[in-house]
């Protein structure tokens, strides 16, 4: 990273402590909603044994045992939502001034400072990095909605608000994933709830917005292919950045992307290899 570079991430982070001081502190109201939301689907869903119906009741049993305040570093979210990023993504995110005051982290759930930037940390960094690409095809504003599947802690979410996205942001997930979601964001900052919309239904996902983007990094490509079908009922969407693996249970998602792209004259498709993780892609949309 060139001196510049450390003066720019210097400069923002000093910019912005105070309130990140603020938001460090512990919003007890929040977590006791959490709980109650908790322990109503605890009461409600019954779940099998797939490894997402585990990570569901290992994301159940820890917020209502552990210590919320770890709760980045617990295993069930290490194991599935994080990823500590590369020198080579780090790199890449600093050419873009937006993203560069945006990627300031909070200390909710006490995240482990980036290797090479302890103002930010590396599943940030990965975000930002996925978002990156995105934005070398197009702009913040050429969004009229967001919709993001799989929203993991929220951390996407956070760095798009972070951006000063101010428009409408919906993540659909299942509800032990949505209700962390929204302690997360609404812990970071309030404001950020506003115009943010967590949903289990997809039928609330279909509206007549003509230039959504919608964002799919490791979700989307690992459901079933007849789940795939039935959301894309309900997605109206212009822009476009799904990152998947080659291969995920038995279904090629090189053929299935590829295929994909037919569906949808009105986008301008580009599948990228990722060339620091083999055998990953984003496929990345934009409206003609």
């Amino acid at each position: 990273m060139s001196l510049l570079d450390r003066v720019k991430r210097k400069y923002y982070f000093f910019k912005h402590k105070r309130r990140k001081i603020d938001i460090v502190k512990n919003n007890n109201q929040n977590f006791i909603k959490l709980k109650e939301k908790i322990e109503n689907i605890n009461k409600n869903i019954p779940l099998g044994t797939s490894s997402w119906e585990n990570n569901r009741k290992e994301i159940r049993r820890a917020i209502l045992e552990d210590n919320i305040m770890d709760f980045i570093n617990w295993n069930v979210i290490q194991k599935t939502m994080f990823f500590e990023a590369p020198r080579t993504e780090y790199e890449d995110v600093l050419k873009n001034e937006q993203l560069i005051k945006a990627i300031g982290e909070s200390q909710i759930g006490n995240p482990k400072s980036y290797f090479l930037d302890s103002t930010t940390s590396g599943n940030l960094i990965h975000h930002a990095y996925s978002i990156s690409q995105m934005l070398k095809r197009c702009n913040l504003d050429s969004f009229d909605k967001i919709i993001e599947f799989g929203g993991g802690y929220g951390s996407m979410c956070r760095l798009f608000r972070n951006m000063k996205y101010s428009g409408k942001y919906v993540i659909f997930d299942l509800p032990e994933f949505l209700a962390l979601q929204e302690y997360y964001i609404g812990s970071i900052n309030t404001k950020y709830l506003n115009n943010t919309i967590f949903t289990g239904d997809m039928h609330s996902l279909k509206d007549n917005e003509s230039n959504s983007l919608f964002i799919a990094t490791w979700s989307f490509s690992e459901m079933p292919l007849e789940l795939r079908e039935d959301l894309l009922k309900y997605l109206n969407f212009s822009f476009c950045i799904i990152a998947f693996q080659s291969e995920f249970d038995g279904i090629d998602n090189i053929k299935y992307f590829t295929e994909f792209k037919n569906k949808y004259p009105e986008i301008e498709f580009k599948i990228n290899p990722i060339d620091h993780l083999n055998g990953h892609y984003y496929l990345i949309g934009t409206k003609k």
